[in-house]
Formats: structure tokens, sequence, C-alpha cells
């Protein structure tokens, strides 16, 4: 028998709780209720939901503290949406966690988090018990009570690699190399929240190395870009253990932007543009290169890792960016390089004759890789 946390609003939806309560108890475990219902505490309606979330957040690391779960569940509408998203990334990847809500479509881009919760949009609100509204909480008891929980053992090692669809460095040969040697390679979208999940896997020693090659979120971070929902622990998380990495600047020259009315925002007018689909890319300012490797330099300069390795390709950083394309341009690399050497020393820097695109160029970073690795396993204790 496993025990699971239900999150909601008893004050509101109290029948369809408790009968999820049942319903995983019917499945032969037992349903812990963490009521998350809001006191009113000012005039401000969204200073009482703040607070009613906080108050659930240390409700939660309390259970968590004196019992073990097995994962979470969550029901309600756009507000409890808002509040166990801000909950449940309290637990950590791979703990079951499921939110069932009548505005999943519609609202949750505004929360962008990168735990990996299971949404279920509901066909029907919620406030009075039905039929549909049980069929929907029983399937959302059967989801949450079949995952499995916790991260997977791993027999020799697991590489992570950042990739983005502008970029072609996860490529065949990447894998077969890596395959070759025994580890397993997980590949992680350069879009933001999967990269914080890198992170996150990266402070609990997940992997034995970084192939760090697709650096978009940060230019998105830095230009205002659509994916660029990171913090420094994008890159602290692992520069500050030395777990050993190959870094390169993938796509850094194109901030990406997700067009509603097929118009072109001021601010991008006057740059070079390309089309990836229903997303844009524009090219990137010297000024914003620039911003972005004072960011990452000030990460490295904080961390100081000693295996660590920077590979700057010089013939291009995406596929717009290939050397005689519209986004290809050397004085922006130079100035981005520059700025970087500023706090990461010469051995840790290296300018390499191929575009990020060329298969020679995965190789190359992947057999550093190994050399670091290598390095760090002879390294005293």
């Amino acid at each position: 028998m496993s025990s699971y946390v239900v999150v909601g609003t008893w004050n509101t939806k109290g029948e369809e709780l408790d009968f999820l309560c049942d319903e995983i108890g019917r499945l032969g475990h037992r349903a812990i209720k963490l009521d998350a219902s809001s006191q009113v505490v000012s005039d401000s309606r969204d200073a009482s939901i703040s607070a009613a979330k906080d108050r659930a957040v240390e409700k939660l690391k309390d259970i968590m503290e004196k019992e073990e779960i097995a994962g979470a569940a969550a029901v309600g509408g756009g507000t409890l949406l808002f509040m166990a998203v801000g909950i449940m990334e309290n637990l950590p990847l791979l703990m079951p966690k499921v939110i069932v809500s009548t505005m999943v479509a519609n609202s949750l881009p505004a929360f962008r988090s990168h735990k990996d919760i299971t949404y279920i949009q509901s066909p029907c609100d919620f406030g009075a018990l039905n039929p549909l509204s049980k069929s929907v909480l029983e399937n959302a008891a059967r989801a949450l009570t079949a995952m499995k929980e916790g991260l997977p053992e791993m027999e020799r090692g697991a590489i992570a690699i950042t990739a983005i669809g502008i970029m072609g460095v996860y490529t065949e040969e990447i894998k077969a190399f890596w395959r070759e040697k025994n580890f397993a390679l997980v590949p992680f979208h350069s879009a933001g929240e999967s990269t914080m999940a890198m992170a996150e896997l990266g402070r609990a020693n997940f992997f034995s190395g970084i192939l760090d090659l697709a650096l978009h979120d940060v230019i998105d971070y830095v230009a205002l870009g659509a994916y660029g929902n990171i913090n420094r622990e994008r890159l602290r998380s692992y520069l500050s253990m030395d777990v050993p990495a190959v870094i390169a600047p993938g796509a850094v020259d194109a901030v990406a932007f997700v067009p509603k009315d097929n118009s072109v925002p001021p601010r991008f007018r006057k740059r070079n543009l390309y089309r990836h689909d229903f997303r844009w890319a524009f090219k990137t300012t010297r000024r914003e290169a620039v911003e972005a490797a004072r960011w990452i330099g000030g990460i490295v300069e904080e961390t100081k890792p000693e295996h660590m390795l920077f590979l700057i390709p010089l013939k291009g950083w995406s596929y717009p960016g290939d050397e005689g394309k519209s986004f290809y341009d050397p004085a922006l690399m130079e100035a981005f390089q520059k700025q970087l050497r500023r706090f990461v020393r010469d051995d840790q820097l290296v300018a390499v004759d191929l575009s990020i695109n060329d298969p020679r160029f995965g190789i190359m970073a992947s057999q550093r890789l190994c050399d670091l690795m290598e390095r760090k396993s002879r390294a005293p204790e």
C-alpha cells in the first residue's frame, strides 16, 4: 500500500476531493488530505490565494518529513491549477504528480513548470459531483497509482546532451559513440523547462558528463525570447559540482518568438528572420550575444569548474547561422568569444573550424568529454 497526497480546496470542491480520496482507497492505497482552502487575509484575493499556497507548501513539507509518500494529485479550476503547480514543484522529478483541472489548456502556459506533472483536462467543471466528473476522477486515481516512482538505476552512467530543432547536434553518430561506450545518452530540449529538469537531475548526481551544446534557452533568457524560463541553476547546478562538461553556443545566434497574428514586433523588425514552423527565430544582436556570454561567464567565475571545456564552432551555430546563410555573423561570434574569455581560462576555451551542425563537431565534443571524464576519474580525492 502506498500513500498519496490529495491537494485541493475542500471548502469549494469537497465532494470531488473526497471522491478521489475514496477512489485511491478502493485501489488499495491511502490518501492523505492536504486542504489548500484560502482564508481572507486582505481585500486582495490574489494575496489570500498566494498565502494559502504557501501554507500548503509548508504542510506538504511537514507531511514528507513524517512519512514516505508515493505521489500527489490535485483537483480544481484555474486557481487550483496555479496553486497545485506551485505546491508540486516541491516534489522530486519522477515522483507521480497529477493535476486535474478545467483550465489546463488555456492557463498552463502562464506557469511553465519544469516538473514532470501529468495534466488532465476535465471536460466539465467541479463543484457538483456527477457521473461525468466521477469518470474523470476515477481515471485520475488510476493514472496516479499506476505510475512508477523514482529515478531509474543506471548500469554504467548517463550523459546529458542539450539540443534544439534549429540546430543539428543530436545525431546518429553521437548516439553510436556513447552506445559503444555503454553510456545512456539523455537529450534535453534547450527550451527552458527541459534544461531546468536537467539541472535538477544534475544536482542529484544523475550524470557522468554533460554535453551542453545548445544554449538557446540562455539567449532567450537574456533577450526575452519565448523559451528563456531559466535561472542561474541552469548552469550552476553541474558547474558547481564540477561534473565533466563540454559546452558550446548552439543556437545562441537565434532568439525565439511565437507570433499570434503573423506580425513582427517592433524590436525585431530590422532583424533577419528564420521561420522554423509556427515558431520564428530572429537573429541575435551582438549586444545580446555579449550579455549572454557575460551571464554564462559570471557563473563560471563563481563556480570555477576544473573539468569543463567550451568549444566555439566558427562556421555556424544553427541552421540559418551556417557559413553563407542569413544568421552567419563572424563579428557576433568573436564578440561572444571575447567576452567569455574574460571569465574562462585559455585552456578551457577552444575555437573549432567547423559548424555545430557538422557531425564531426558532435564526435569531437563527445571525445573531449570522454577525456574530461577520464581525467577526473584519475584525479586524487
